[in-house]
């Protein structure tokens, strides 16, 4: 089911919650795997998505990080949340949402880097220094904890 789809036909544009999961994925030179979205908000940002409903955040994570970059990721570590005025997005067909999200932090994953040229425009492993500048605010408060350990 598509928990976001099925909520919207009920309230329509309003405001809703939605939980949600961002993962760090972290390579062995201590750098950090960033997504360039195919969709809003179009910038470059941590891996993740939107909980379904009854699915659990670890497995949202493994999910997400399977579709959005082909890789197969275990060994997650929690590294914190973010949630409030802060994470308050609107889209542009008028859709309101202030997100919940859950941060994890992996070393271990398997696989080859994969896009699907509509989620994922591209995808790249930066180090702290070199980081993007159009990074949003709630996956730069994830990175900054993370790099502050």
């Amino acid at each position: 089911m598509d928990y976001v789809k099925y909520i919207r036909e009920r309230v329509g544009h309003d405001s809703i919650n939605l939980t949600g999961v961002n993962v760090l994925i972290i390579n062995k030179d201590n750098q950090i795997l960033l997504q360039k979205r195919g969709t809003f908000p179009y910038k470059w940002g941590l891996i993740g998505g939107i909980t379904e409903l009854g699915e659990s955040l670890e497995t949202t994570a493994v999910r997400e990080a399977k579709e959005e970059t082909g890789l197969n990721i275990k060994e997650l570590t929690l590294l914190g949340t973010t949630s409030g005025e802060d994470c308050f997005i609107e889209f542009p067909h008028g859709d309101k949402a202030f997100f919940i999200t859950i941060g994890y932090v992996c070393k271990s994953y398997s696989g080859k880097l994969s896009i699907d040229n509509f989620e994922t425009k591209d995808l790249c492993f930066f180090s702290y220094d070199e980081l993007p500048e159009n990074i949003p605010r709630s996956h730069k408060v994830f990175i900054e904890k993370y790099y502050s350990i």
